[in-house]
């Protein structure tokens, strides 16, 4: 059931203030006047160039929902509670708590306030730029950039509401702020989001720019021109079009010839920010999906990658028990996936020189020989446990301060390869995928699917076929890169991989339905819930009842 939901904007903020039953007027006797704030063109641009980074903020933050949504698809997991974590990561999984008083209410929330935020900043700046001396003082080619630069951030705010809530409205400089406004589905936020960042990508082709280096942390040695704006909208949109899609059904719907047209119009490298902890880019999925005793990989996808039986002995023992070593021997991921440590025991995964330092670790996971110290609260899942951490960002954790990818290129090769395989090109789609599977020392696939290295190894025990392969790729290569630094969550619930009952979307915040006087507020996810993901693809031994 779909709520239809009104709202009245007053100047920079959103004031909710109409209902489903009847139109409700809000006057806000606190709000600045907008003319009296925004006084000299240097206003107008920070508001616009600020409005990155509010949306960064929304996104990547500790108290957004990315780190529970990492639990849920099994990116990671951790025996805390923090963040959500083993709240909304437990199994079987719980429904998302609609109410202003639950103490993670603001984690599936954040997203909601931060997005409109940086929506409402740049509709202000833009509407703003409409005042012939605004437009004469900063000059037509930084009002270009302006224009630009803010139509892109409106495609971003958008799309990443899109991806998350039911549904959301849609607000730009053009919005009659003096009338209700109806809420509209996550599809057509979507399809708002891509018309705007179309016109980001125009408006880049009408004139030449740079971007500050300030507006969006780009390193100190990119220079992002008008030409890379645009290839940067191309990319992520490309990557919302697809994380849209809530089931298998709809991601197989999703317009693949744009998705890979925009891709190919796209990055042809990774484009990094500088993940600046101290000066306001704080990437907390980042540094605390690396964390010590935060980084453990759990064995229900990570597992695929053993070939010698240990995860088929993982998957046999009952949900409540499971643990990494069993009385009949350790769960070790034995594979010829050289991102894993090599070698058949735990000890030999552990080999250390003479100094004490780990030799045998893979490219990005290892067994480090502390991990057992955090085997802790039994009672929230030894499911949790594995002997296996992901230090790949490890220098993230350890500076918090380094540029990291926030498109990888990986994403976006493996993403076109899943176009092709939709359109059926399977030799196309093999090509990519050997891209990164030959590099981690894997033979090559091809067309009909042959994988001789059998990684990934699937649940029932067979080997996986393309599809599966291109799957196993994808996870590998773009660990809390994009899609709120769980992009595990929104690929695996398009491909329909998410544990059973996992909340499929999230509802509107319970504070603006209060507002709007929808009273109760709804819900989505857990046993018997809305929008609960059924049993995924894997079927789990114990997952179906």
């Amino acid at each position: 059931m779909r709520h239809t939901i009104k709202y009245l904007v007053v100047g920079a903020t959103l004031l909710l203030g109409a209902g489903a039953c009847a139109n409700l007027d809000v006057v806000n006797q606190n709000q600045a006047d907008a003319a009296r704030a925004l006084k000299t063109p240097g206003d107008i641009e920070s508001l616009i160039s600020g409005a990155f980074n509010t949306w960064f903020n929304g996104y990547y933050s500790y108290y957004g929902p990315g780190l529970f949504m990492s639990n849920q698809s099994f990116q990671h997991a951790a025996p805390w509670a923090n963040a959500g974590m083993n709240y909304y990561g437990a199994i079987p999984r719980k429904g998302i708590v609609n109410d202003a008083a639950d103490q993670f209410y603001g984690n599936f929330t954040r997203p909601w306030y931060y997005m409109y935020r940086a929506i409402s900043a740049v509709s202000n700046g833009l509407n703003s730029l409409q005042d012939p001396n605004i437009a004469n003082a900063l000059g037509a080619n930084n009002v270009l950039r302006d224009q630009a630069f803010g139509n892109f951030v409106l495609g971003m705010a958008h799309a990443s509401l899109a991806i998350l809530y039911d549904q959301a409205f849609v607000i730009d400089q053009t919005t009659d702020i003096t009338k209700p406004q109806t809420a509209v589905p996550y599809n057509d936020v979507m399809t708002a989001a891509e018309g705007y960042f179309n016109k980001a990508i125009k408006l880049c082709g009408q004139g030449s720019f740079d971007i500050p280096t300030s507006w969006m942390s780009t390193p100190s040695a990119v220079t992002v021109d008008n030409t890379m704006l645009a290839q940067i909208a191309h990319s992520e949109m490309a990557r919302f079009m697809a994380a849209v899609a809530r089931t298998p059904t709809e991601r197989k719907a999703v317009d693949w010839n744009a998705v890979i047209s925009n891709i190919d119009a796209g990055v042809t490298s990774s484009f990094d920010i500088y993940m600046d902890a101290n000066n306001g880019w704080y990437d907390d999925e980042l540094d605390y999906g690396t964390y010590k005793g935060w980084e453990e990989i759990p064995y229900w996808i990570y597992g695929m990658a053993d070939q010698a039986g240990n995860y088929q002995r993982w998957l046999a023992q009952p949900i409540i028990s499971k643990s990494p070593n069993p009385s009949d021997g350790d769960i070790v991921i034995v594979t010829p996936d050289n991102r894993f440590p090599q070698g058949n025991t735990i000890a030999i995964q552990r080999d250390t020189a003479a100094d004490g330092t780990q030799i045998n670790v893979g490219r990005y996971f290892q067994a480090p020989t502390w991990i057992g110290s955090v085997w802790a609260h039994p009672e929230r899942g030894t499911w949790r446990w594995s002997y296996y951490n992901n230090y790949r960002f490890e220098a993230y954790n350890n500076t918090e301060a380094e540029n990291e990818p926030e498109i990888p290129i990986a994403s976006m090769n493996l993403l076109k390869a899943e176009g092709l395989y939709d359109q059926g090109d399977m030799a196309g789609a093999a090509a990519i995928i050997n891209q990164t599977r030959t590099k981690a020392g894997l033979n090559a696939t091809d067309a009909s699917g042959t994988n001789t290295s059998c990684v990934p190894k699937l649940p029932d025990g067979s080997c996986g076929n393309l599809w599966e392969m291109l799957k196993w790729e994808k996870r590998m290569e773009i660990q809390y890169m994009g899609l709120y630094g769980a992009p595990w969550w929104f690929d695996s619930r398009g491909w329909g991989d998410l544990f059973k009952d996992t909340p499929l979307e999230f509802p509107v915040p319970c504070k603006e339905l209060q507002t709007l006087q929808i009273l109760p507020c709804y819900s989505f996810g857990g046993s018997g819930g809305t929008m609960s993901a059924p049993v995924s693809s894997y079927n789990y031994p114990g997952e179906s009842g």
